[in-house]
């Protein structure tokens, strides 16, 4: 999954729109954000560096490389989130665990092309 698309997924669950996600970052337009999201755009390091500074909650190893959950937990895990929070993480674990099993499907389906190809050419 692409930062841009992670970018999306944060907005989303944030519930706020694009240009308040910008103006939150300190832009008075939502233009650059947009062509984040959009993939015409990678964000820069300050970009990222203002998401988990207005957003302590979010976590950087997910915004950054898409590991974990989308926001911290903070001392144990009951008391870290309410429990929108949880079921927005459960919710993005999901959609990770359908998008790699998306991904081994279509792998094991190569393969057995594969495998079929080689029997007949024997």
């Amino acid at each position: 999954m692409t930062i841009h698309v992670r970018l999306q997924q944060l907005i989303d669950a944030l519930d706020i729109s694009v240009l308040e996600f910008a103006r939150q970052l300190g832009e008075r337009r939502g233009e650059k954000v947009y062509h984040i999201l959009h993939g015409r755009l990678k964000p820069r390091y300050d970009t990222l560096e203002k998401i988990v500074a207005v957003y302590p909650q979010v976590n950087a190893d997910w915004l950054l490389r898409g590991e974990g959950l989308m926001f911290k937990q903070l001392g144990s895990p009951s008391a870290a989130m309410n429990t929108e929070e949880r079921l927005r993480n459960m919710e993005f674990l999901l959609f990770q665990l359908n998008e790699r099993m998306a991904l081994l499907q279509e792998t094991n389906d190569l393969l057995r092309v594969e495998v079929a190809r080689l029997r007949e050419s024997r």
